[in-house]
């Protein structure tokens, strides 16, 4: 039977609004705007697998410094798989960061760096909105190395 269409409606918002929080996650972390990093998440969200497991909270901390350690980062976040259950979703995304240590981003430095990764991310609703609740992120590759932070 065919999905009504406030029902099929409701389905690609949830769906939209699912793939966009990783998006929104990026964006908070190349602006350097950590309070709408923190605003993805759920208060009791765990994340595995990019350094260590950890709250959220406690992710963030050892997350910052690493980040700020380059004057510029850009995540590009490529495909996606949604999938949705009722209140819960889960979305798979690849993403390439690049964290340029070079004043100029994109010129040459030793200590630029390139990494691939896939975030496979929990997300419950939340009122008409949705955040991710459980992440685990597996490091695919990189080209350069970790910032000594």
């Amino acid at each position: 039977m065919a999905a009504s269409g406030d029902a099929l409606a409701r389905q690609l918002w949830d769906r939209d609004r699912i793939a966009r929080r990783p998006r929104i996650y990026a964006r908070g972390i190349d602006r350097r705007d950590w309070d709408l990093v923190r605003s993805c998440f759920t208060d009791d969200c765990q994340v595995e697998g990019s350094r260590a497991t950890a709250s959220i909270d406690d992710y963030i901390i050892h997350l910052r410094p690493g980040v700020e350690y380059s004057p510029t980062t850009m995540h590009f976040m490529g495909n996606q798989i949604v999938e949705l259950d009722g209140d819960t979703g889960q979305v798979e995304t690849y993403a390439v960061a690049y964290h340029w240590k070079a004043e100029v981003a994109g010129e040459d430095h030793p200590e630029n760096l390139t990494v691939g990764v896939c975030y496979h991310d929990t997300l419950v609703r939340s009122g008409d909105d949705w955040l991710i609740s459980f992440r685990h992120t597996d490091p695919d590759w990189r080209q350069g190395t970790y910032p000594p932070v």
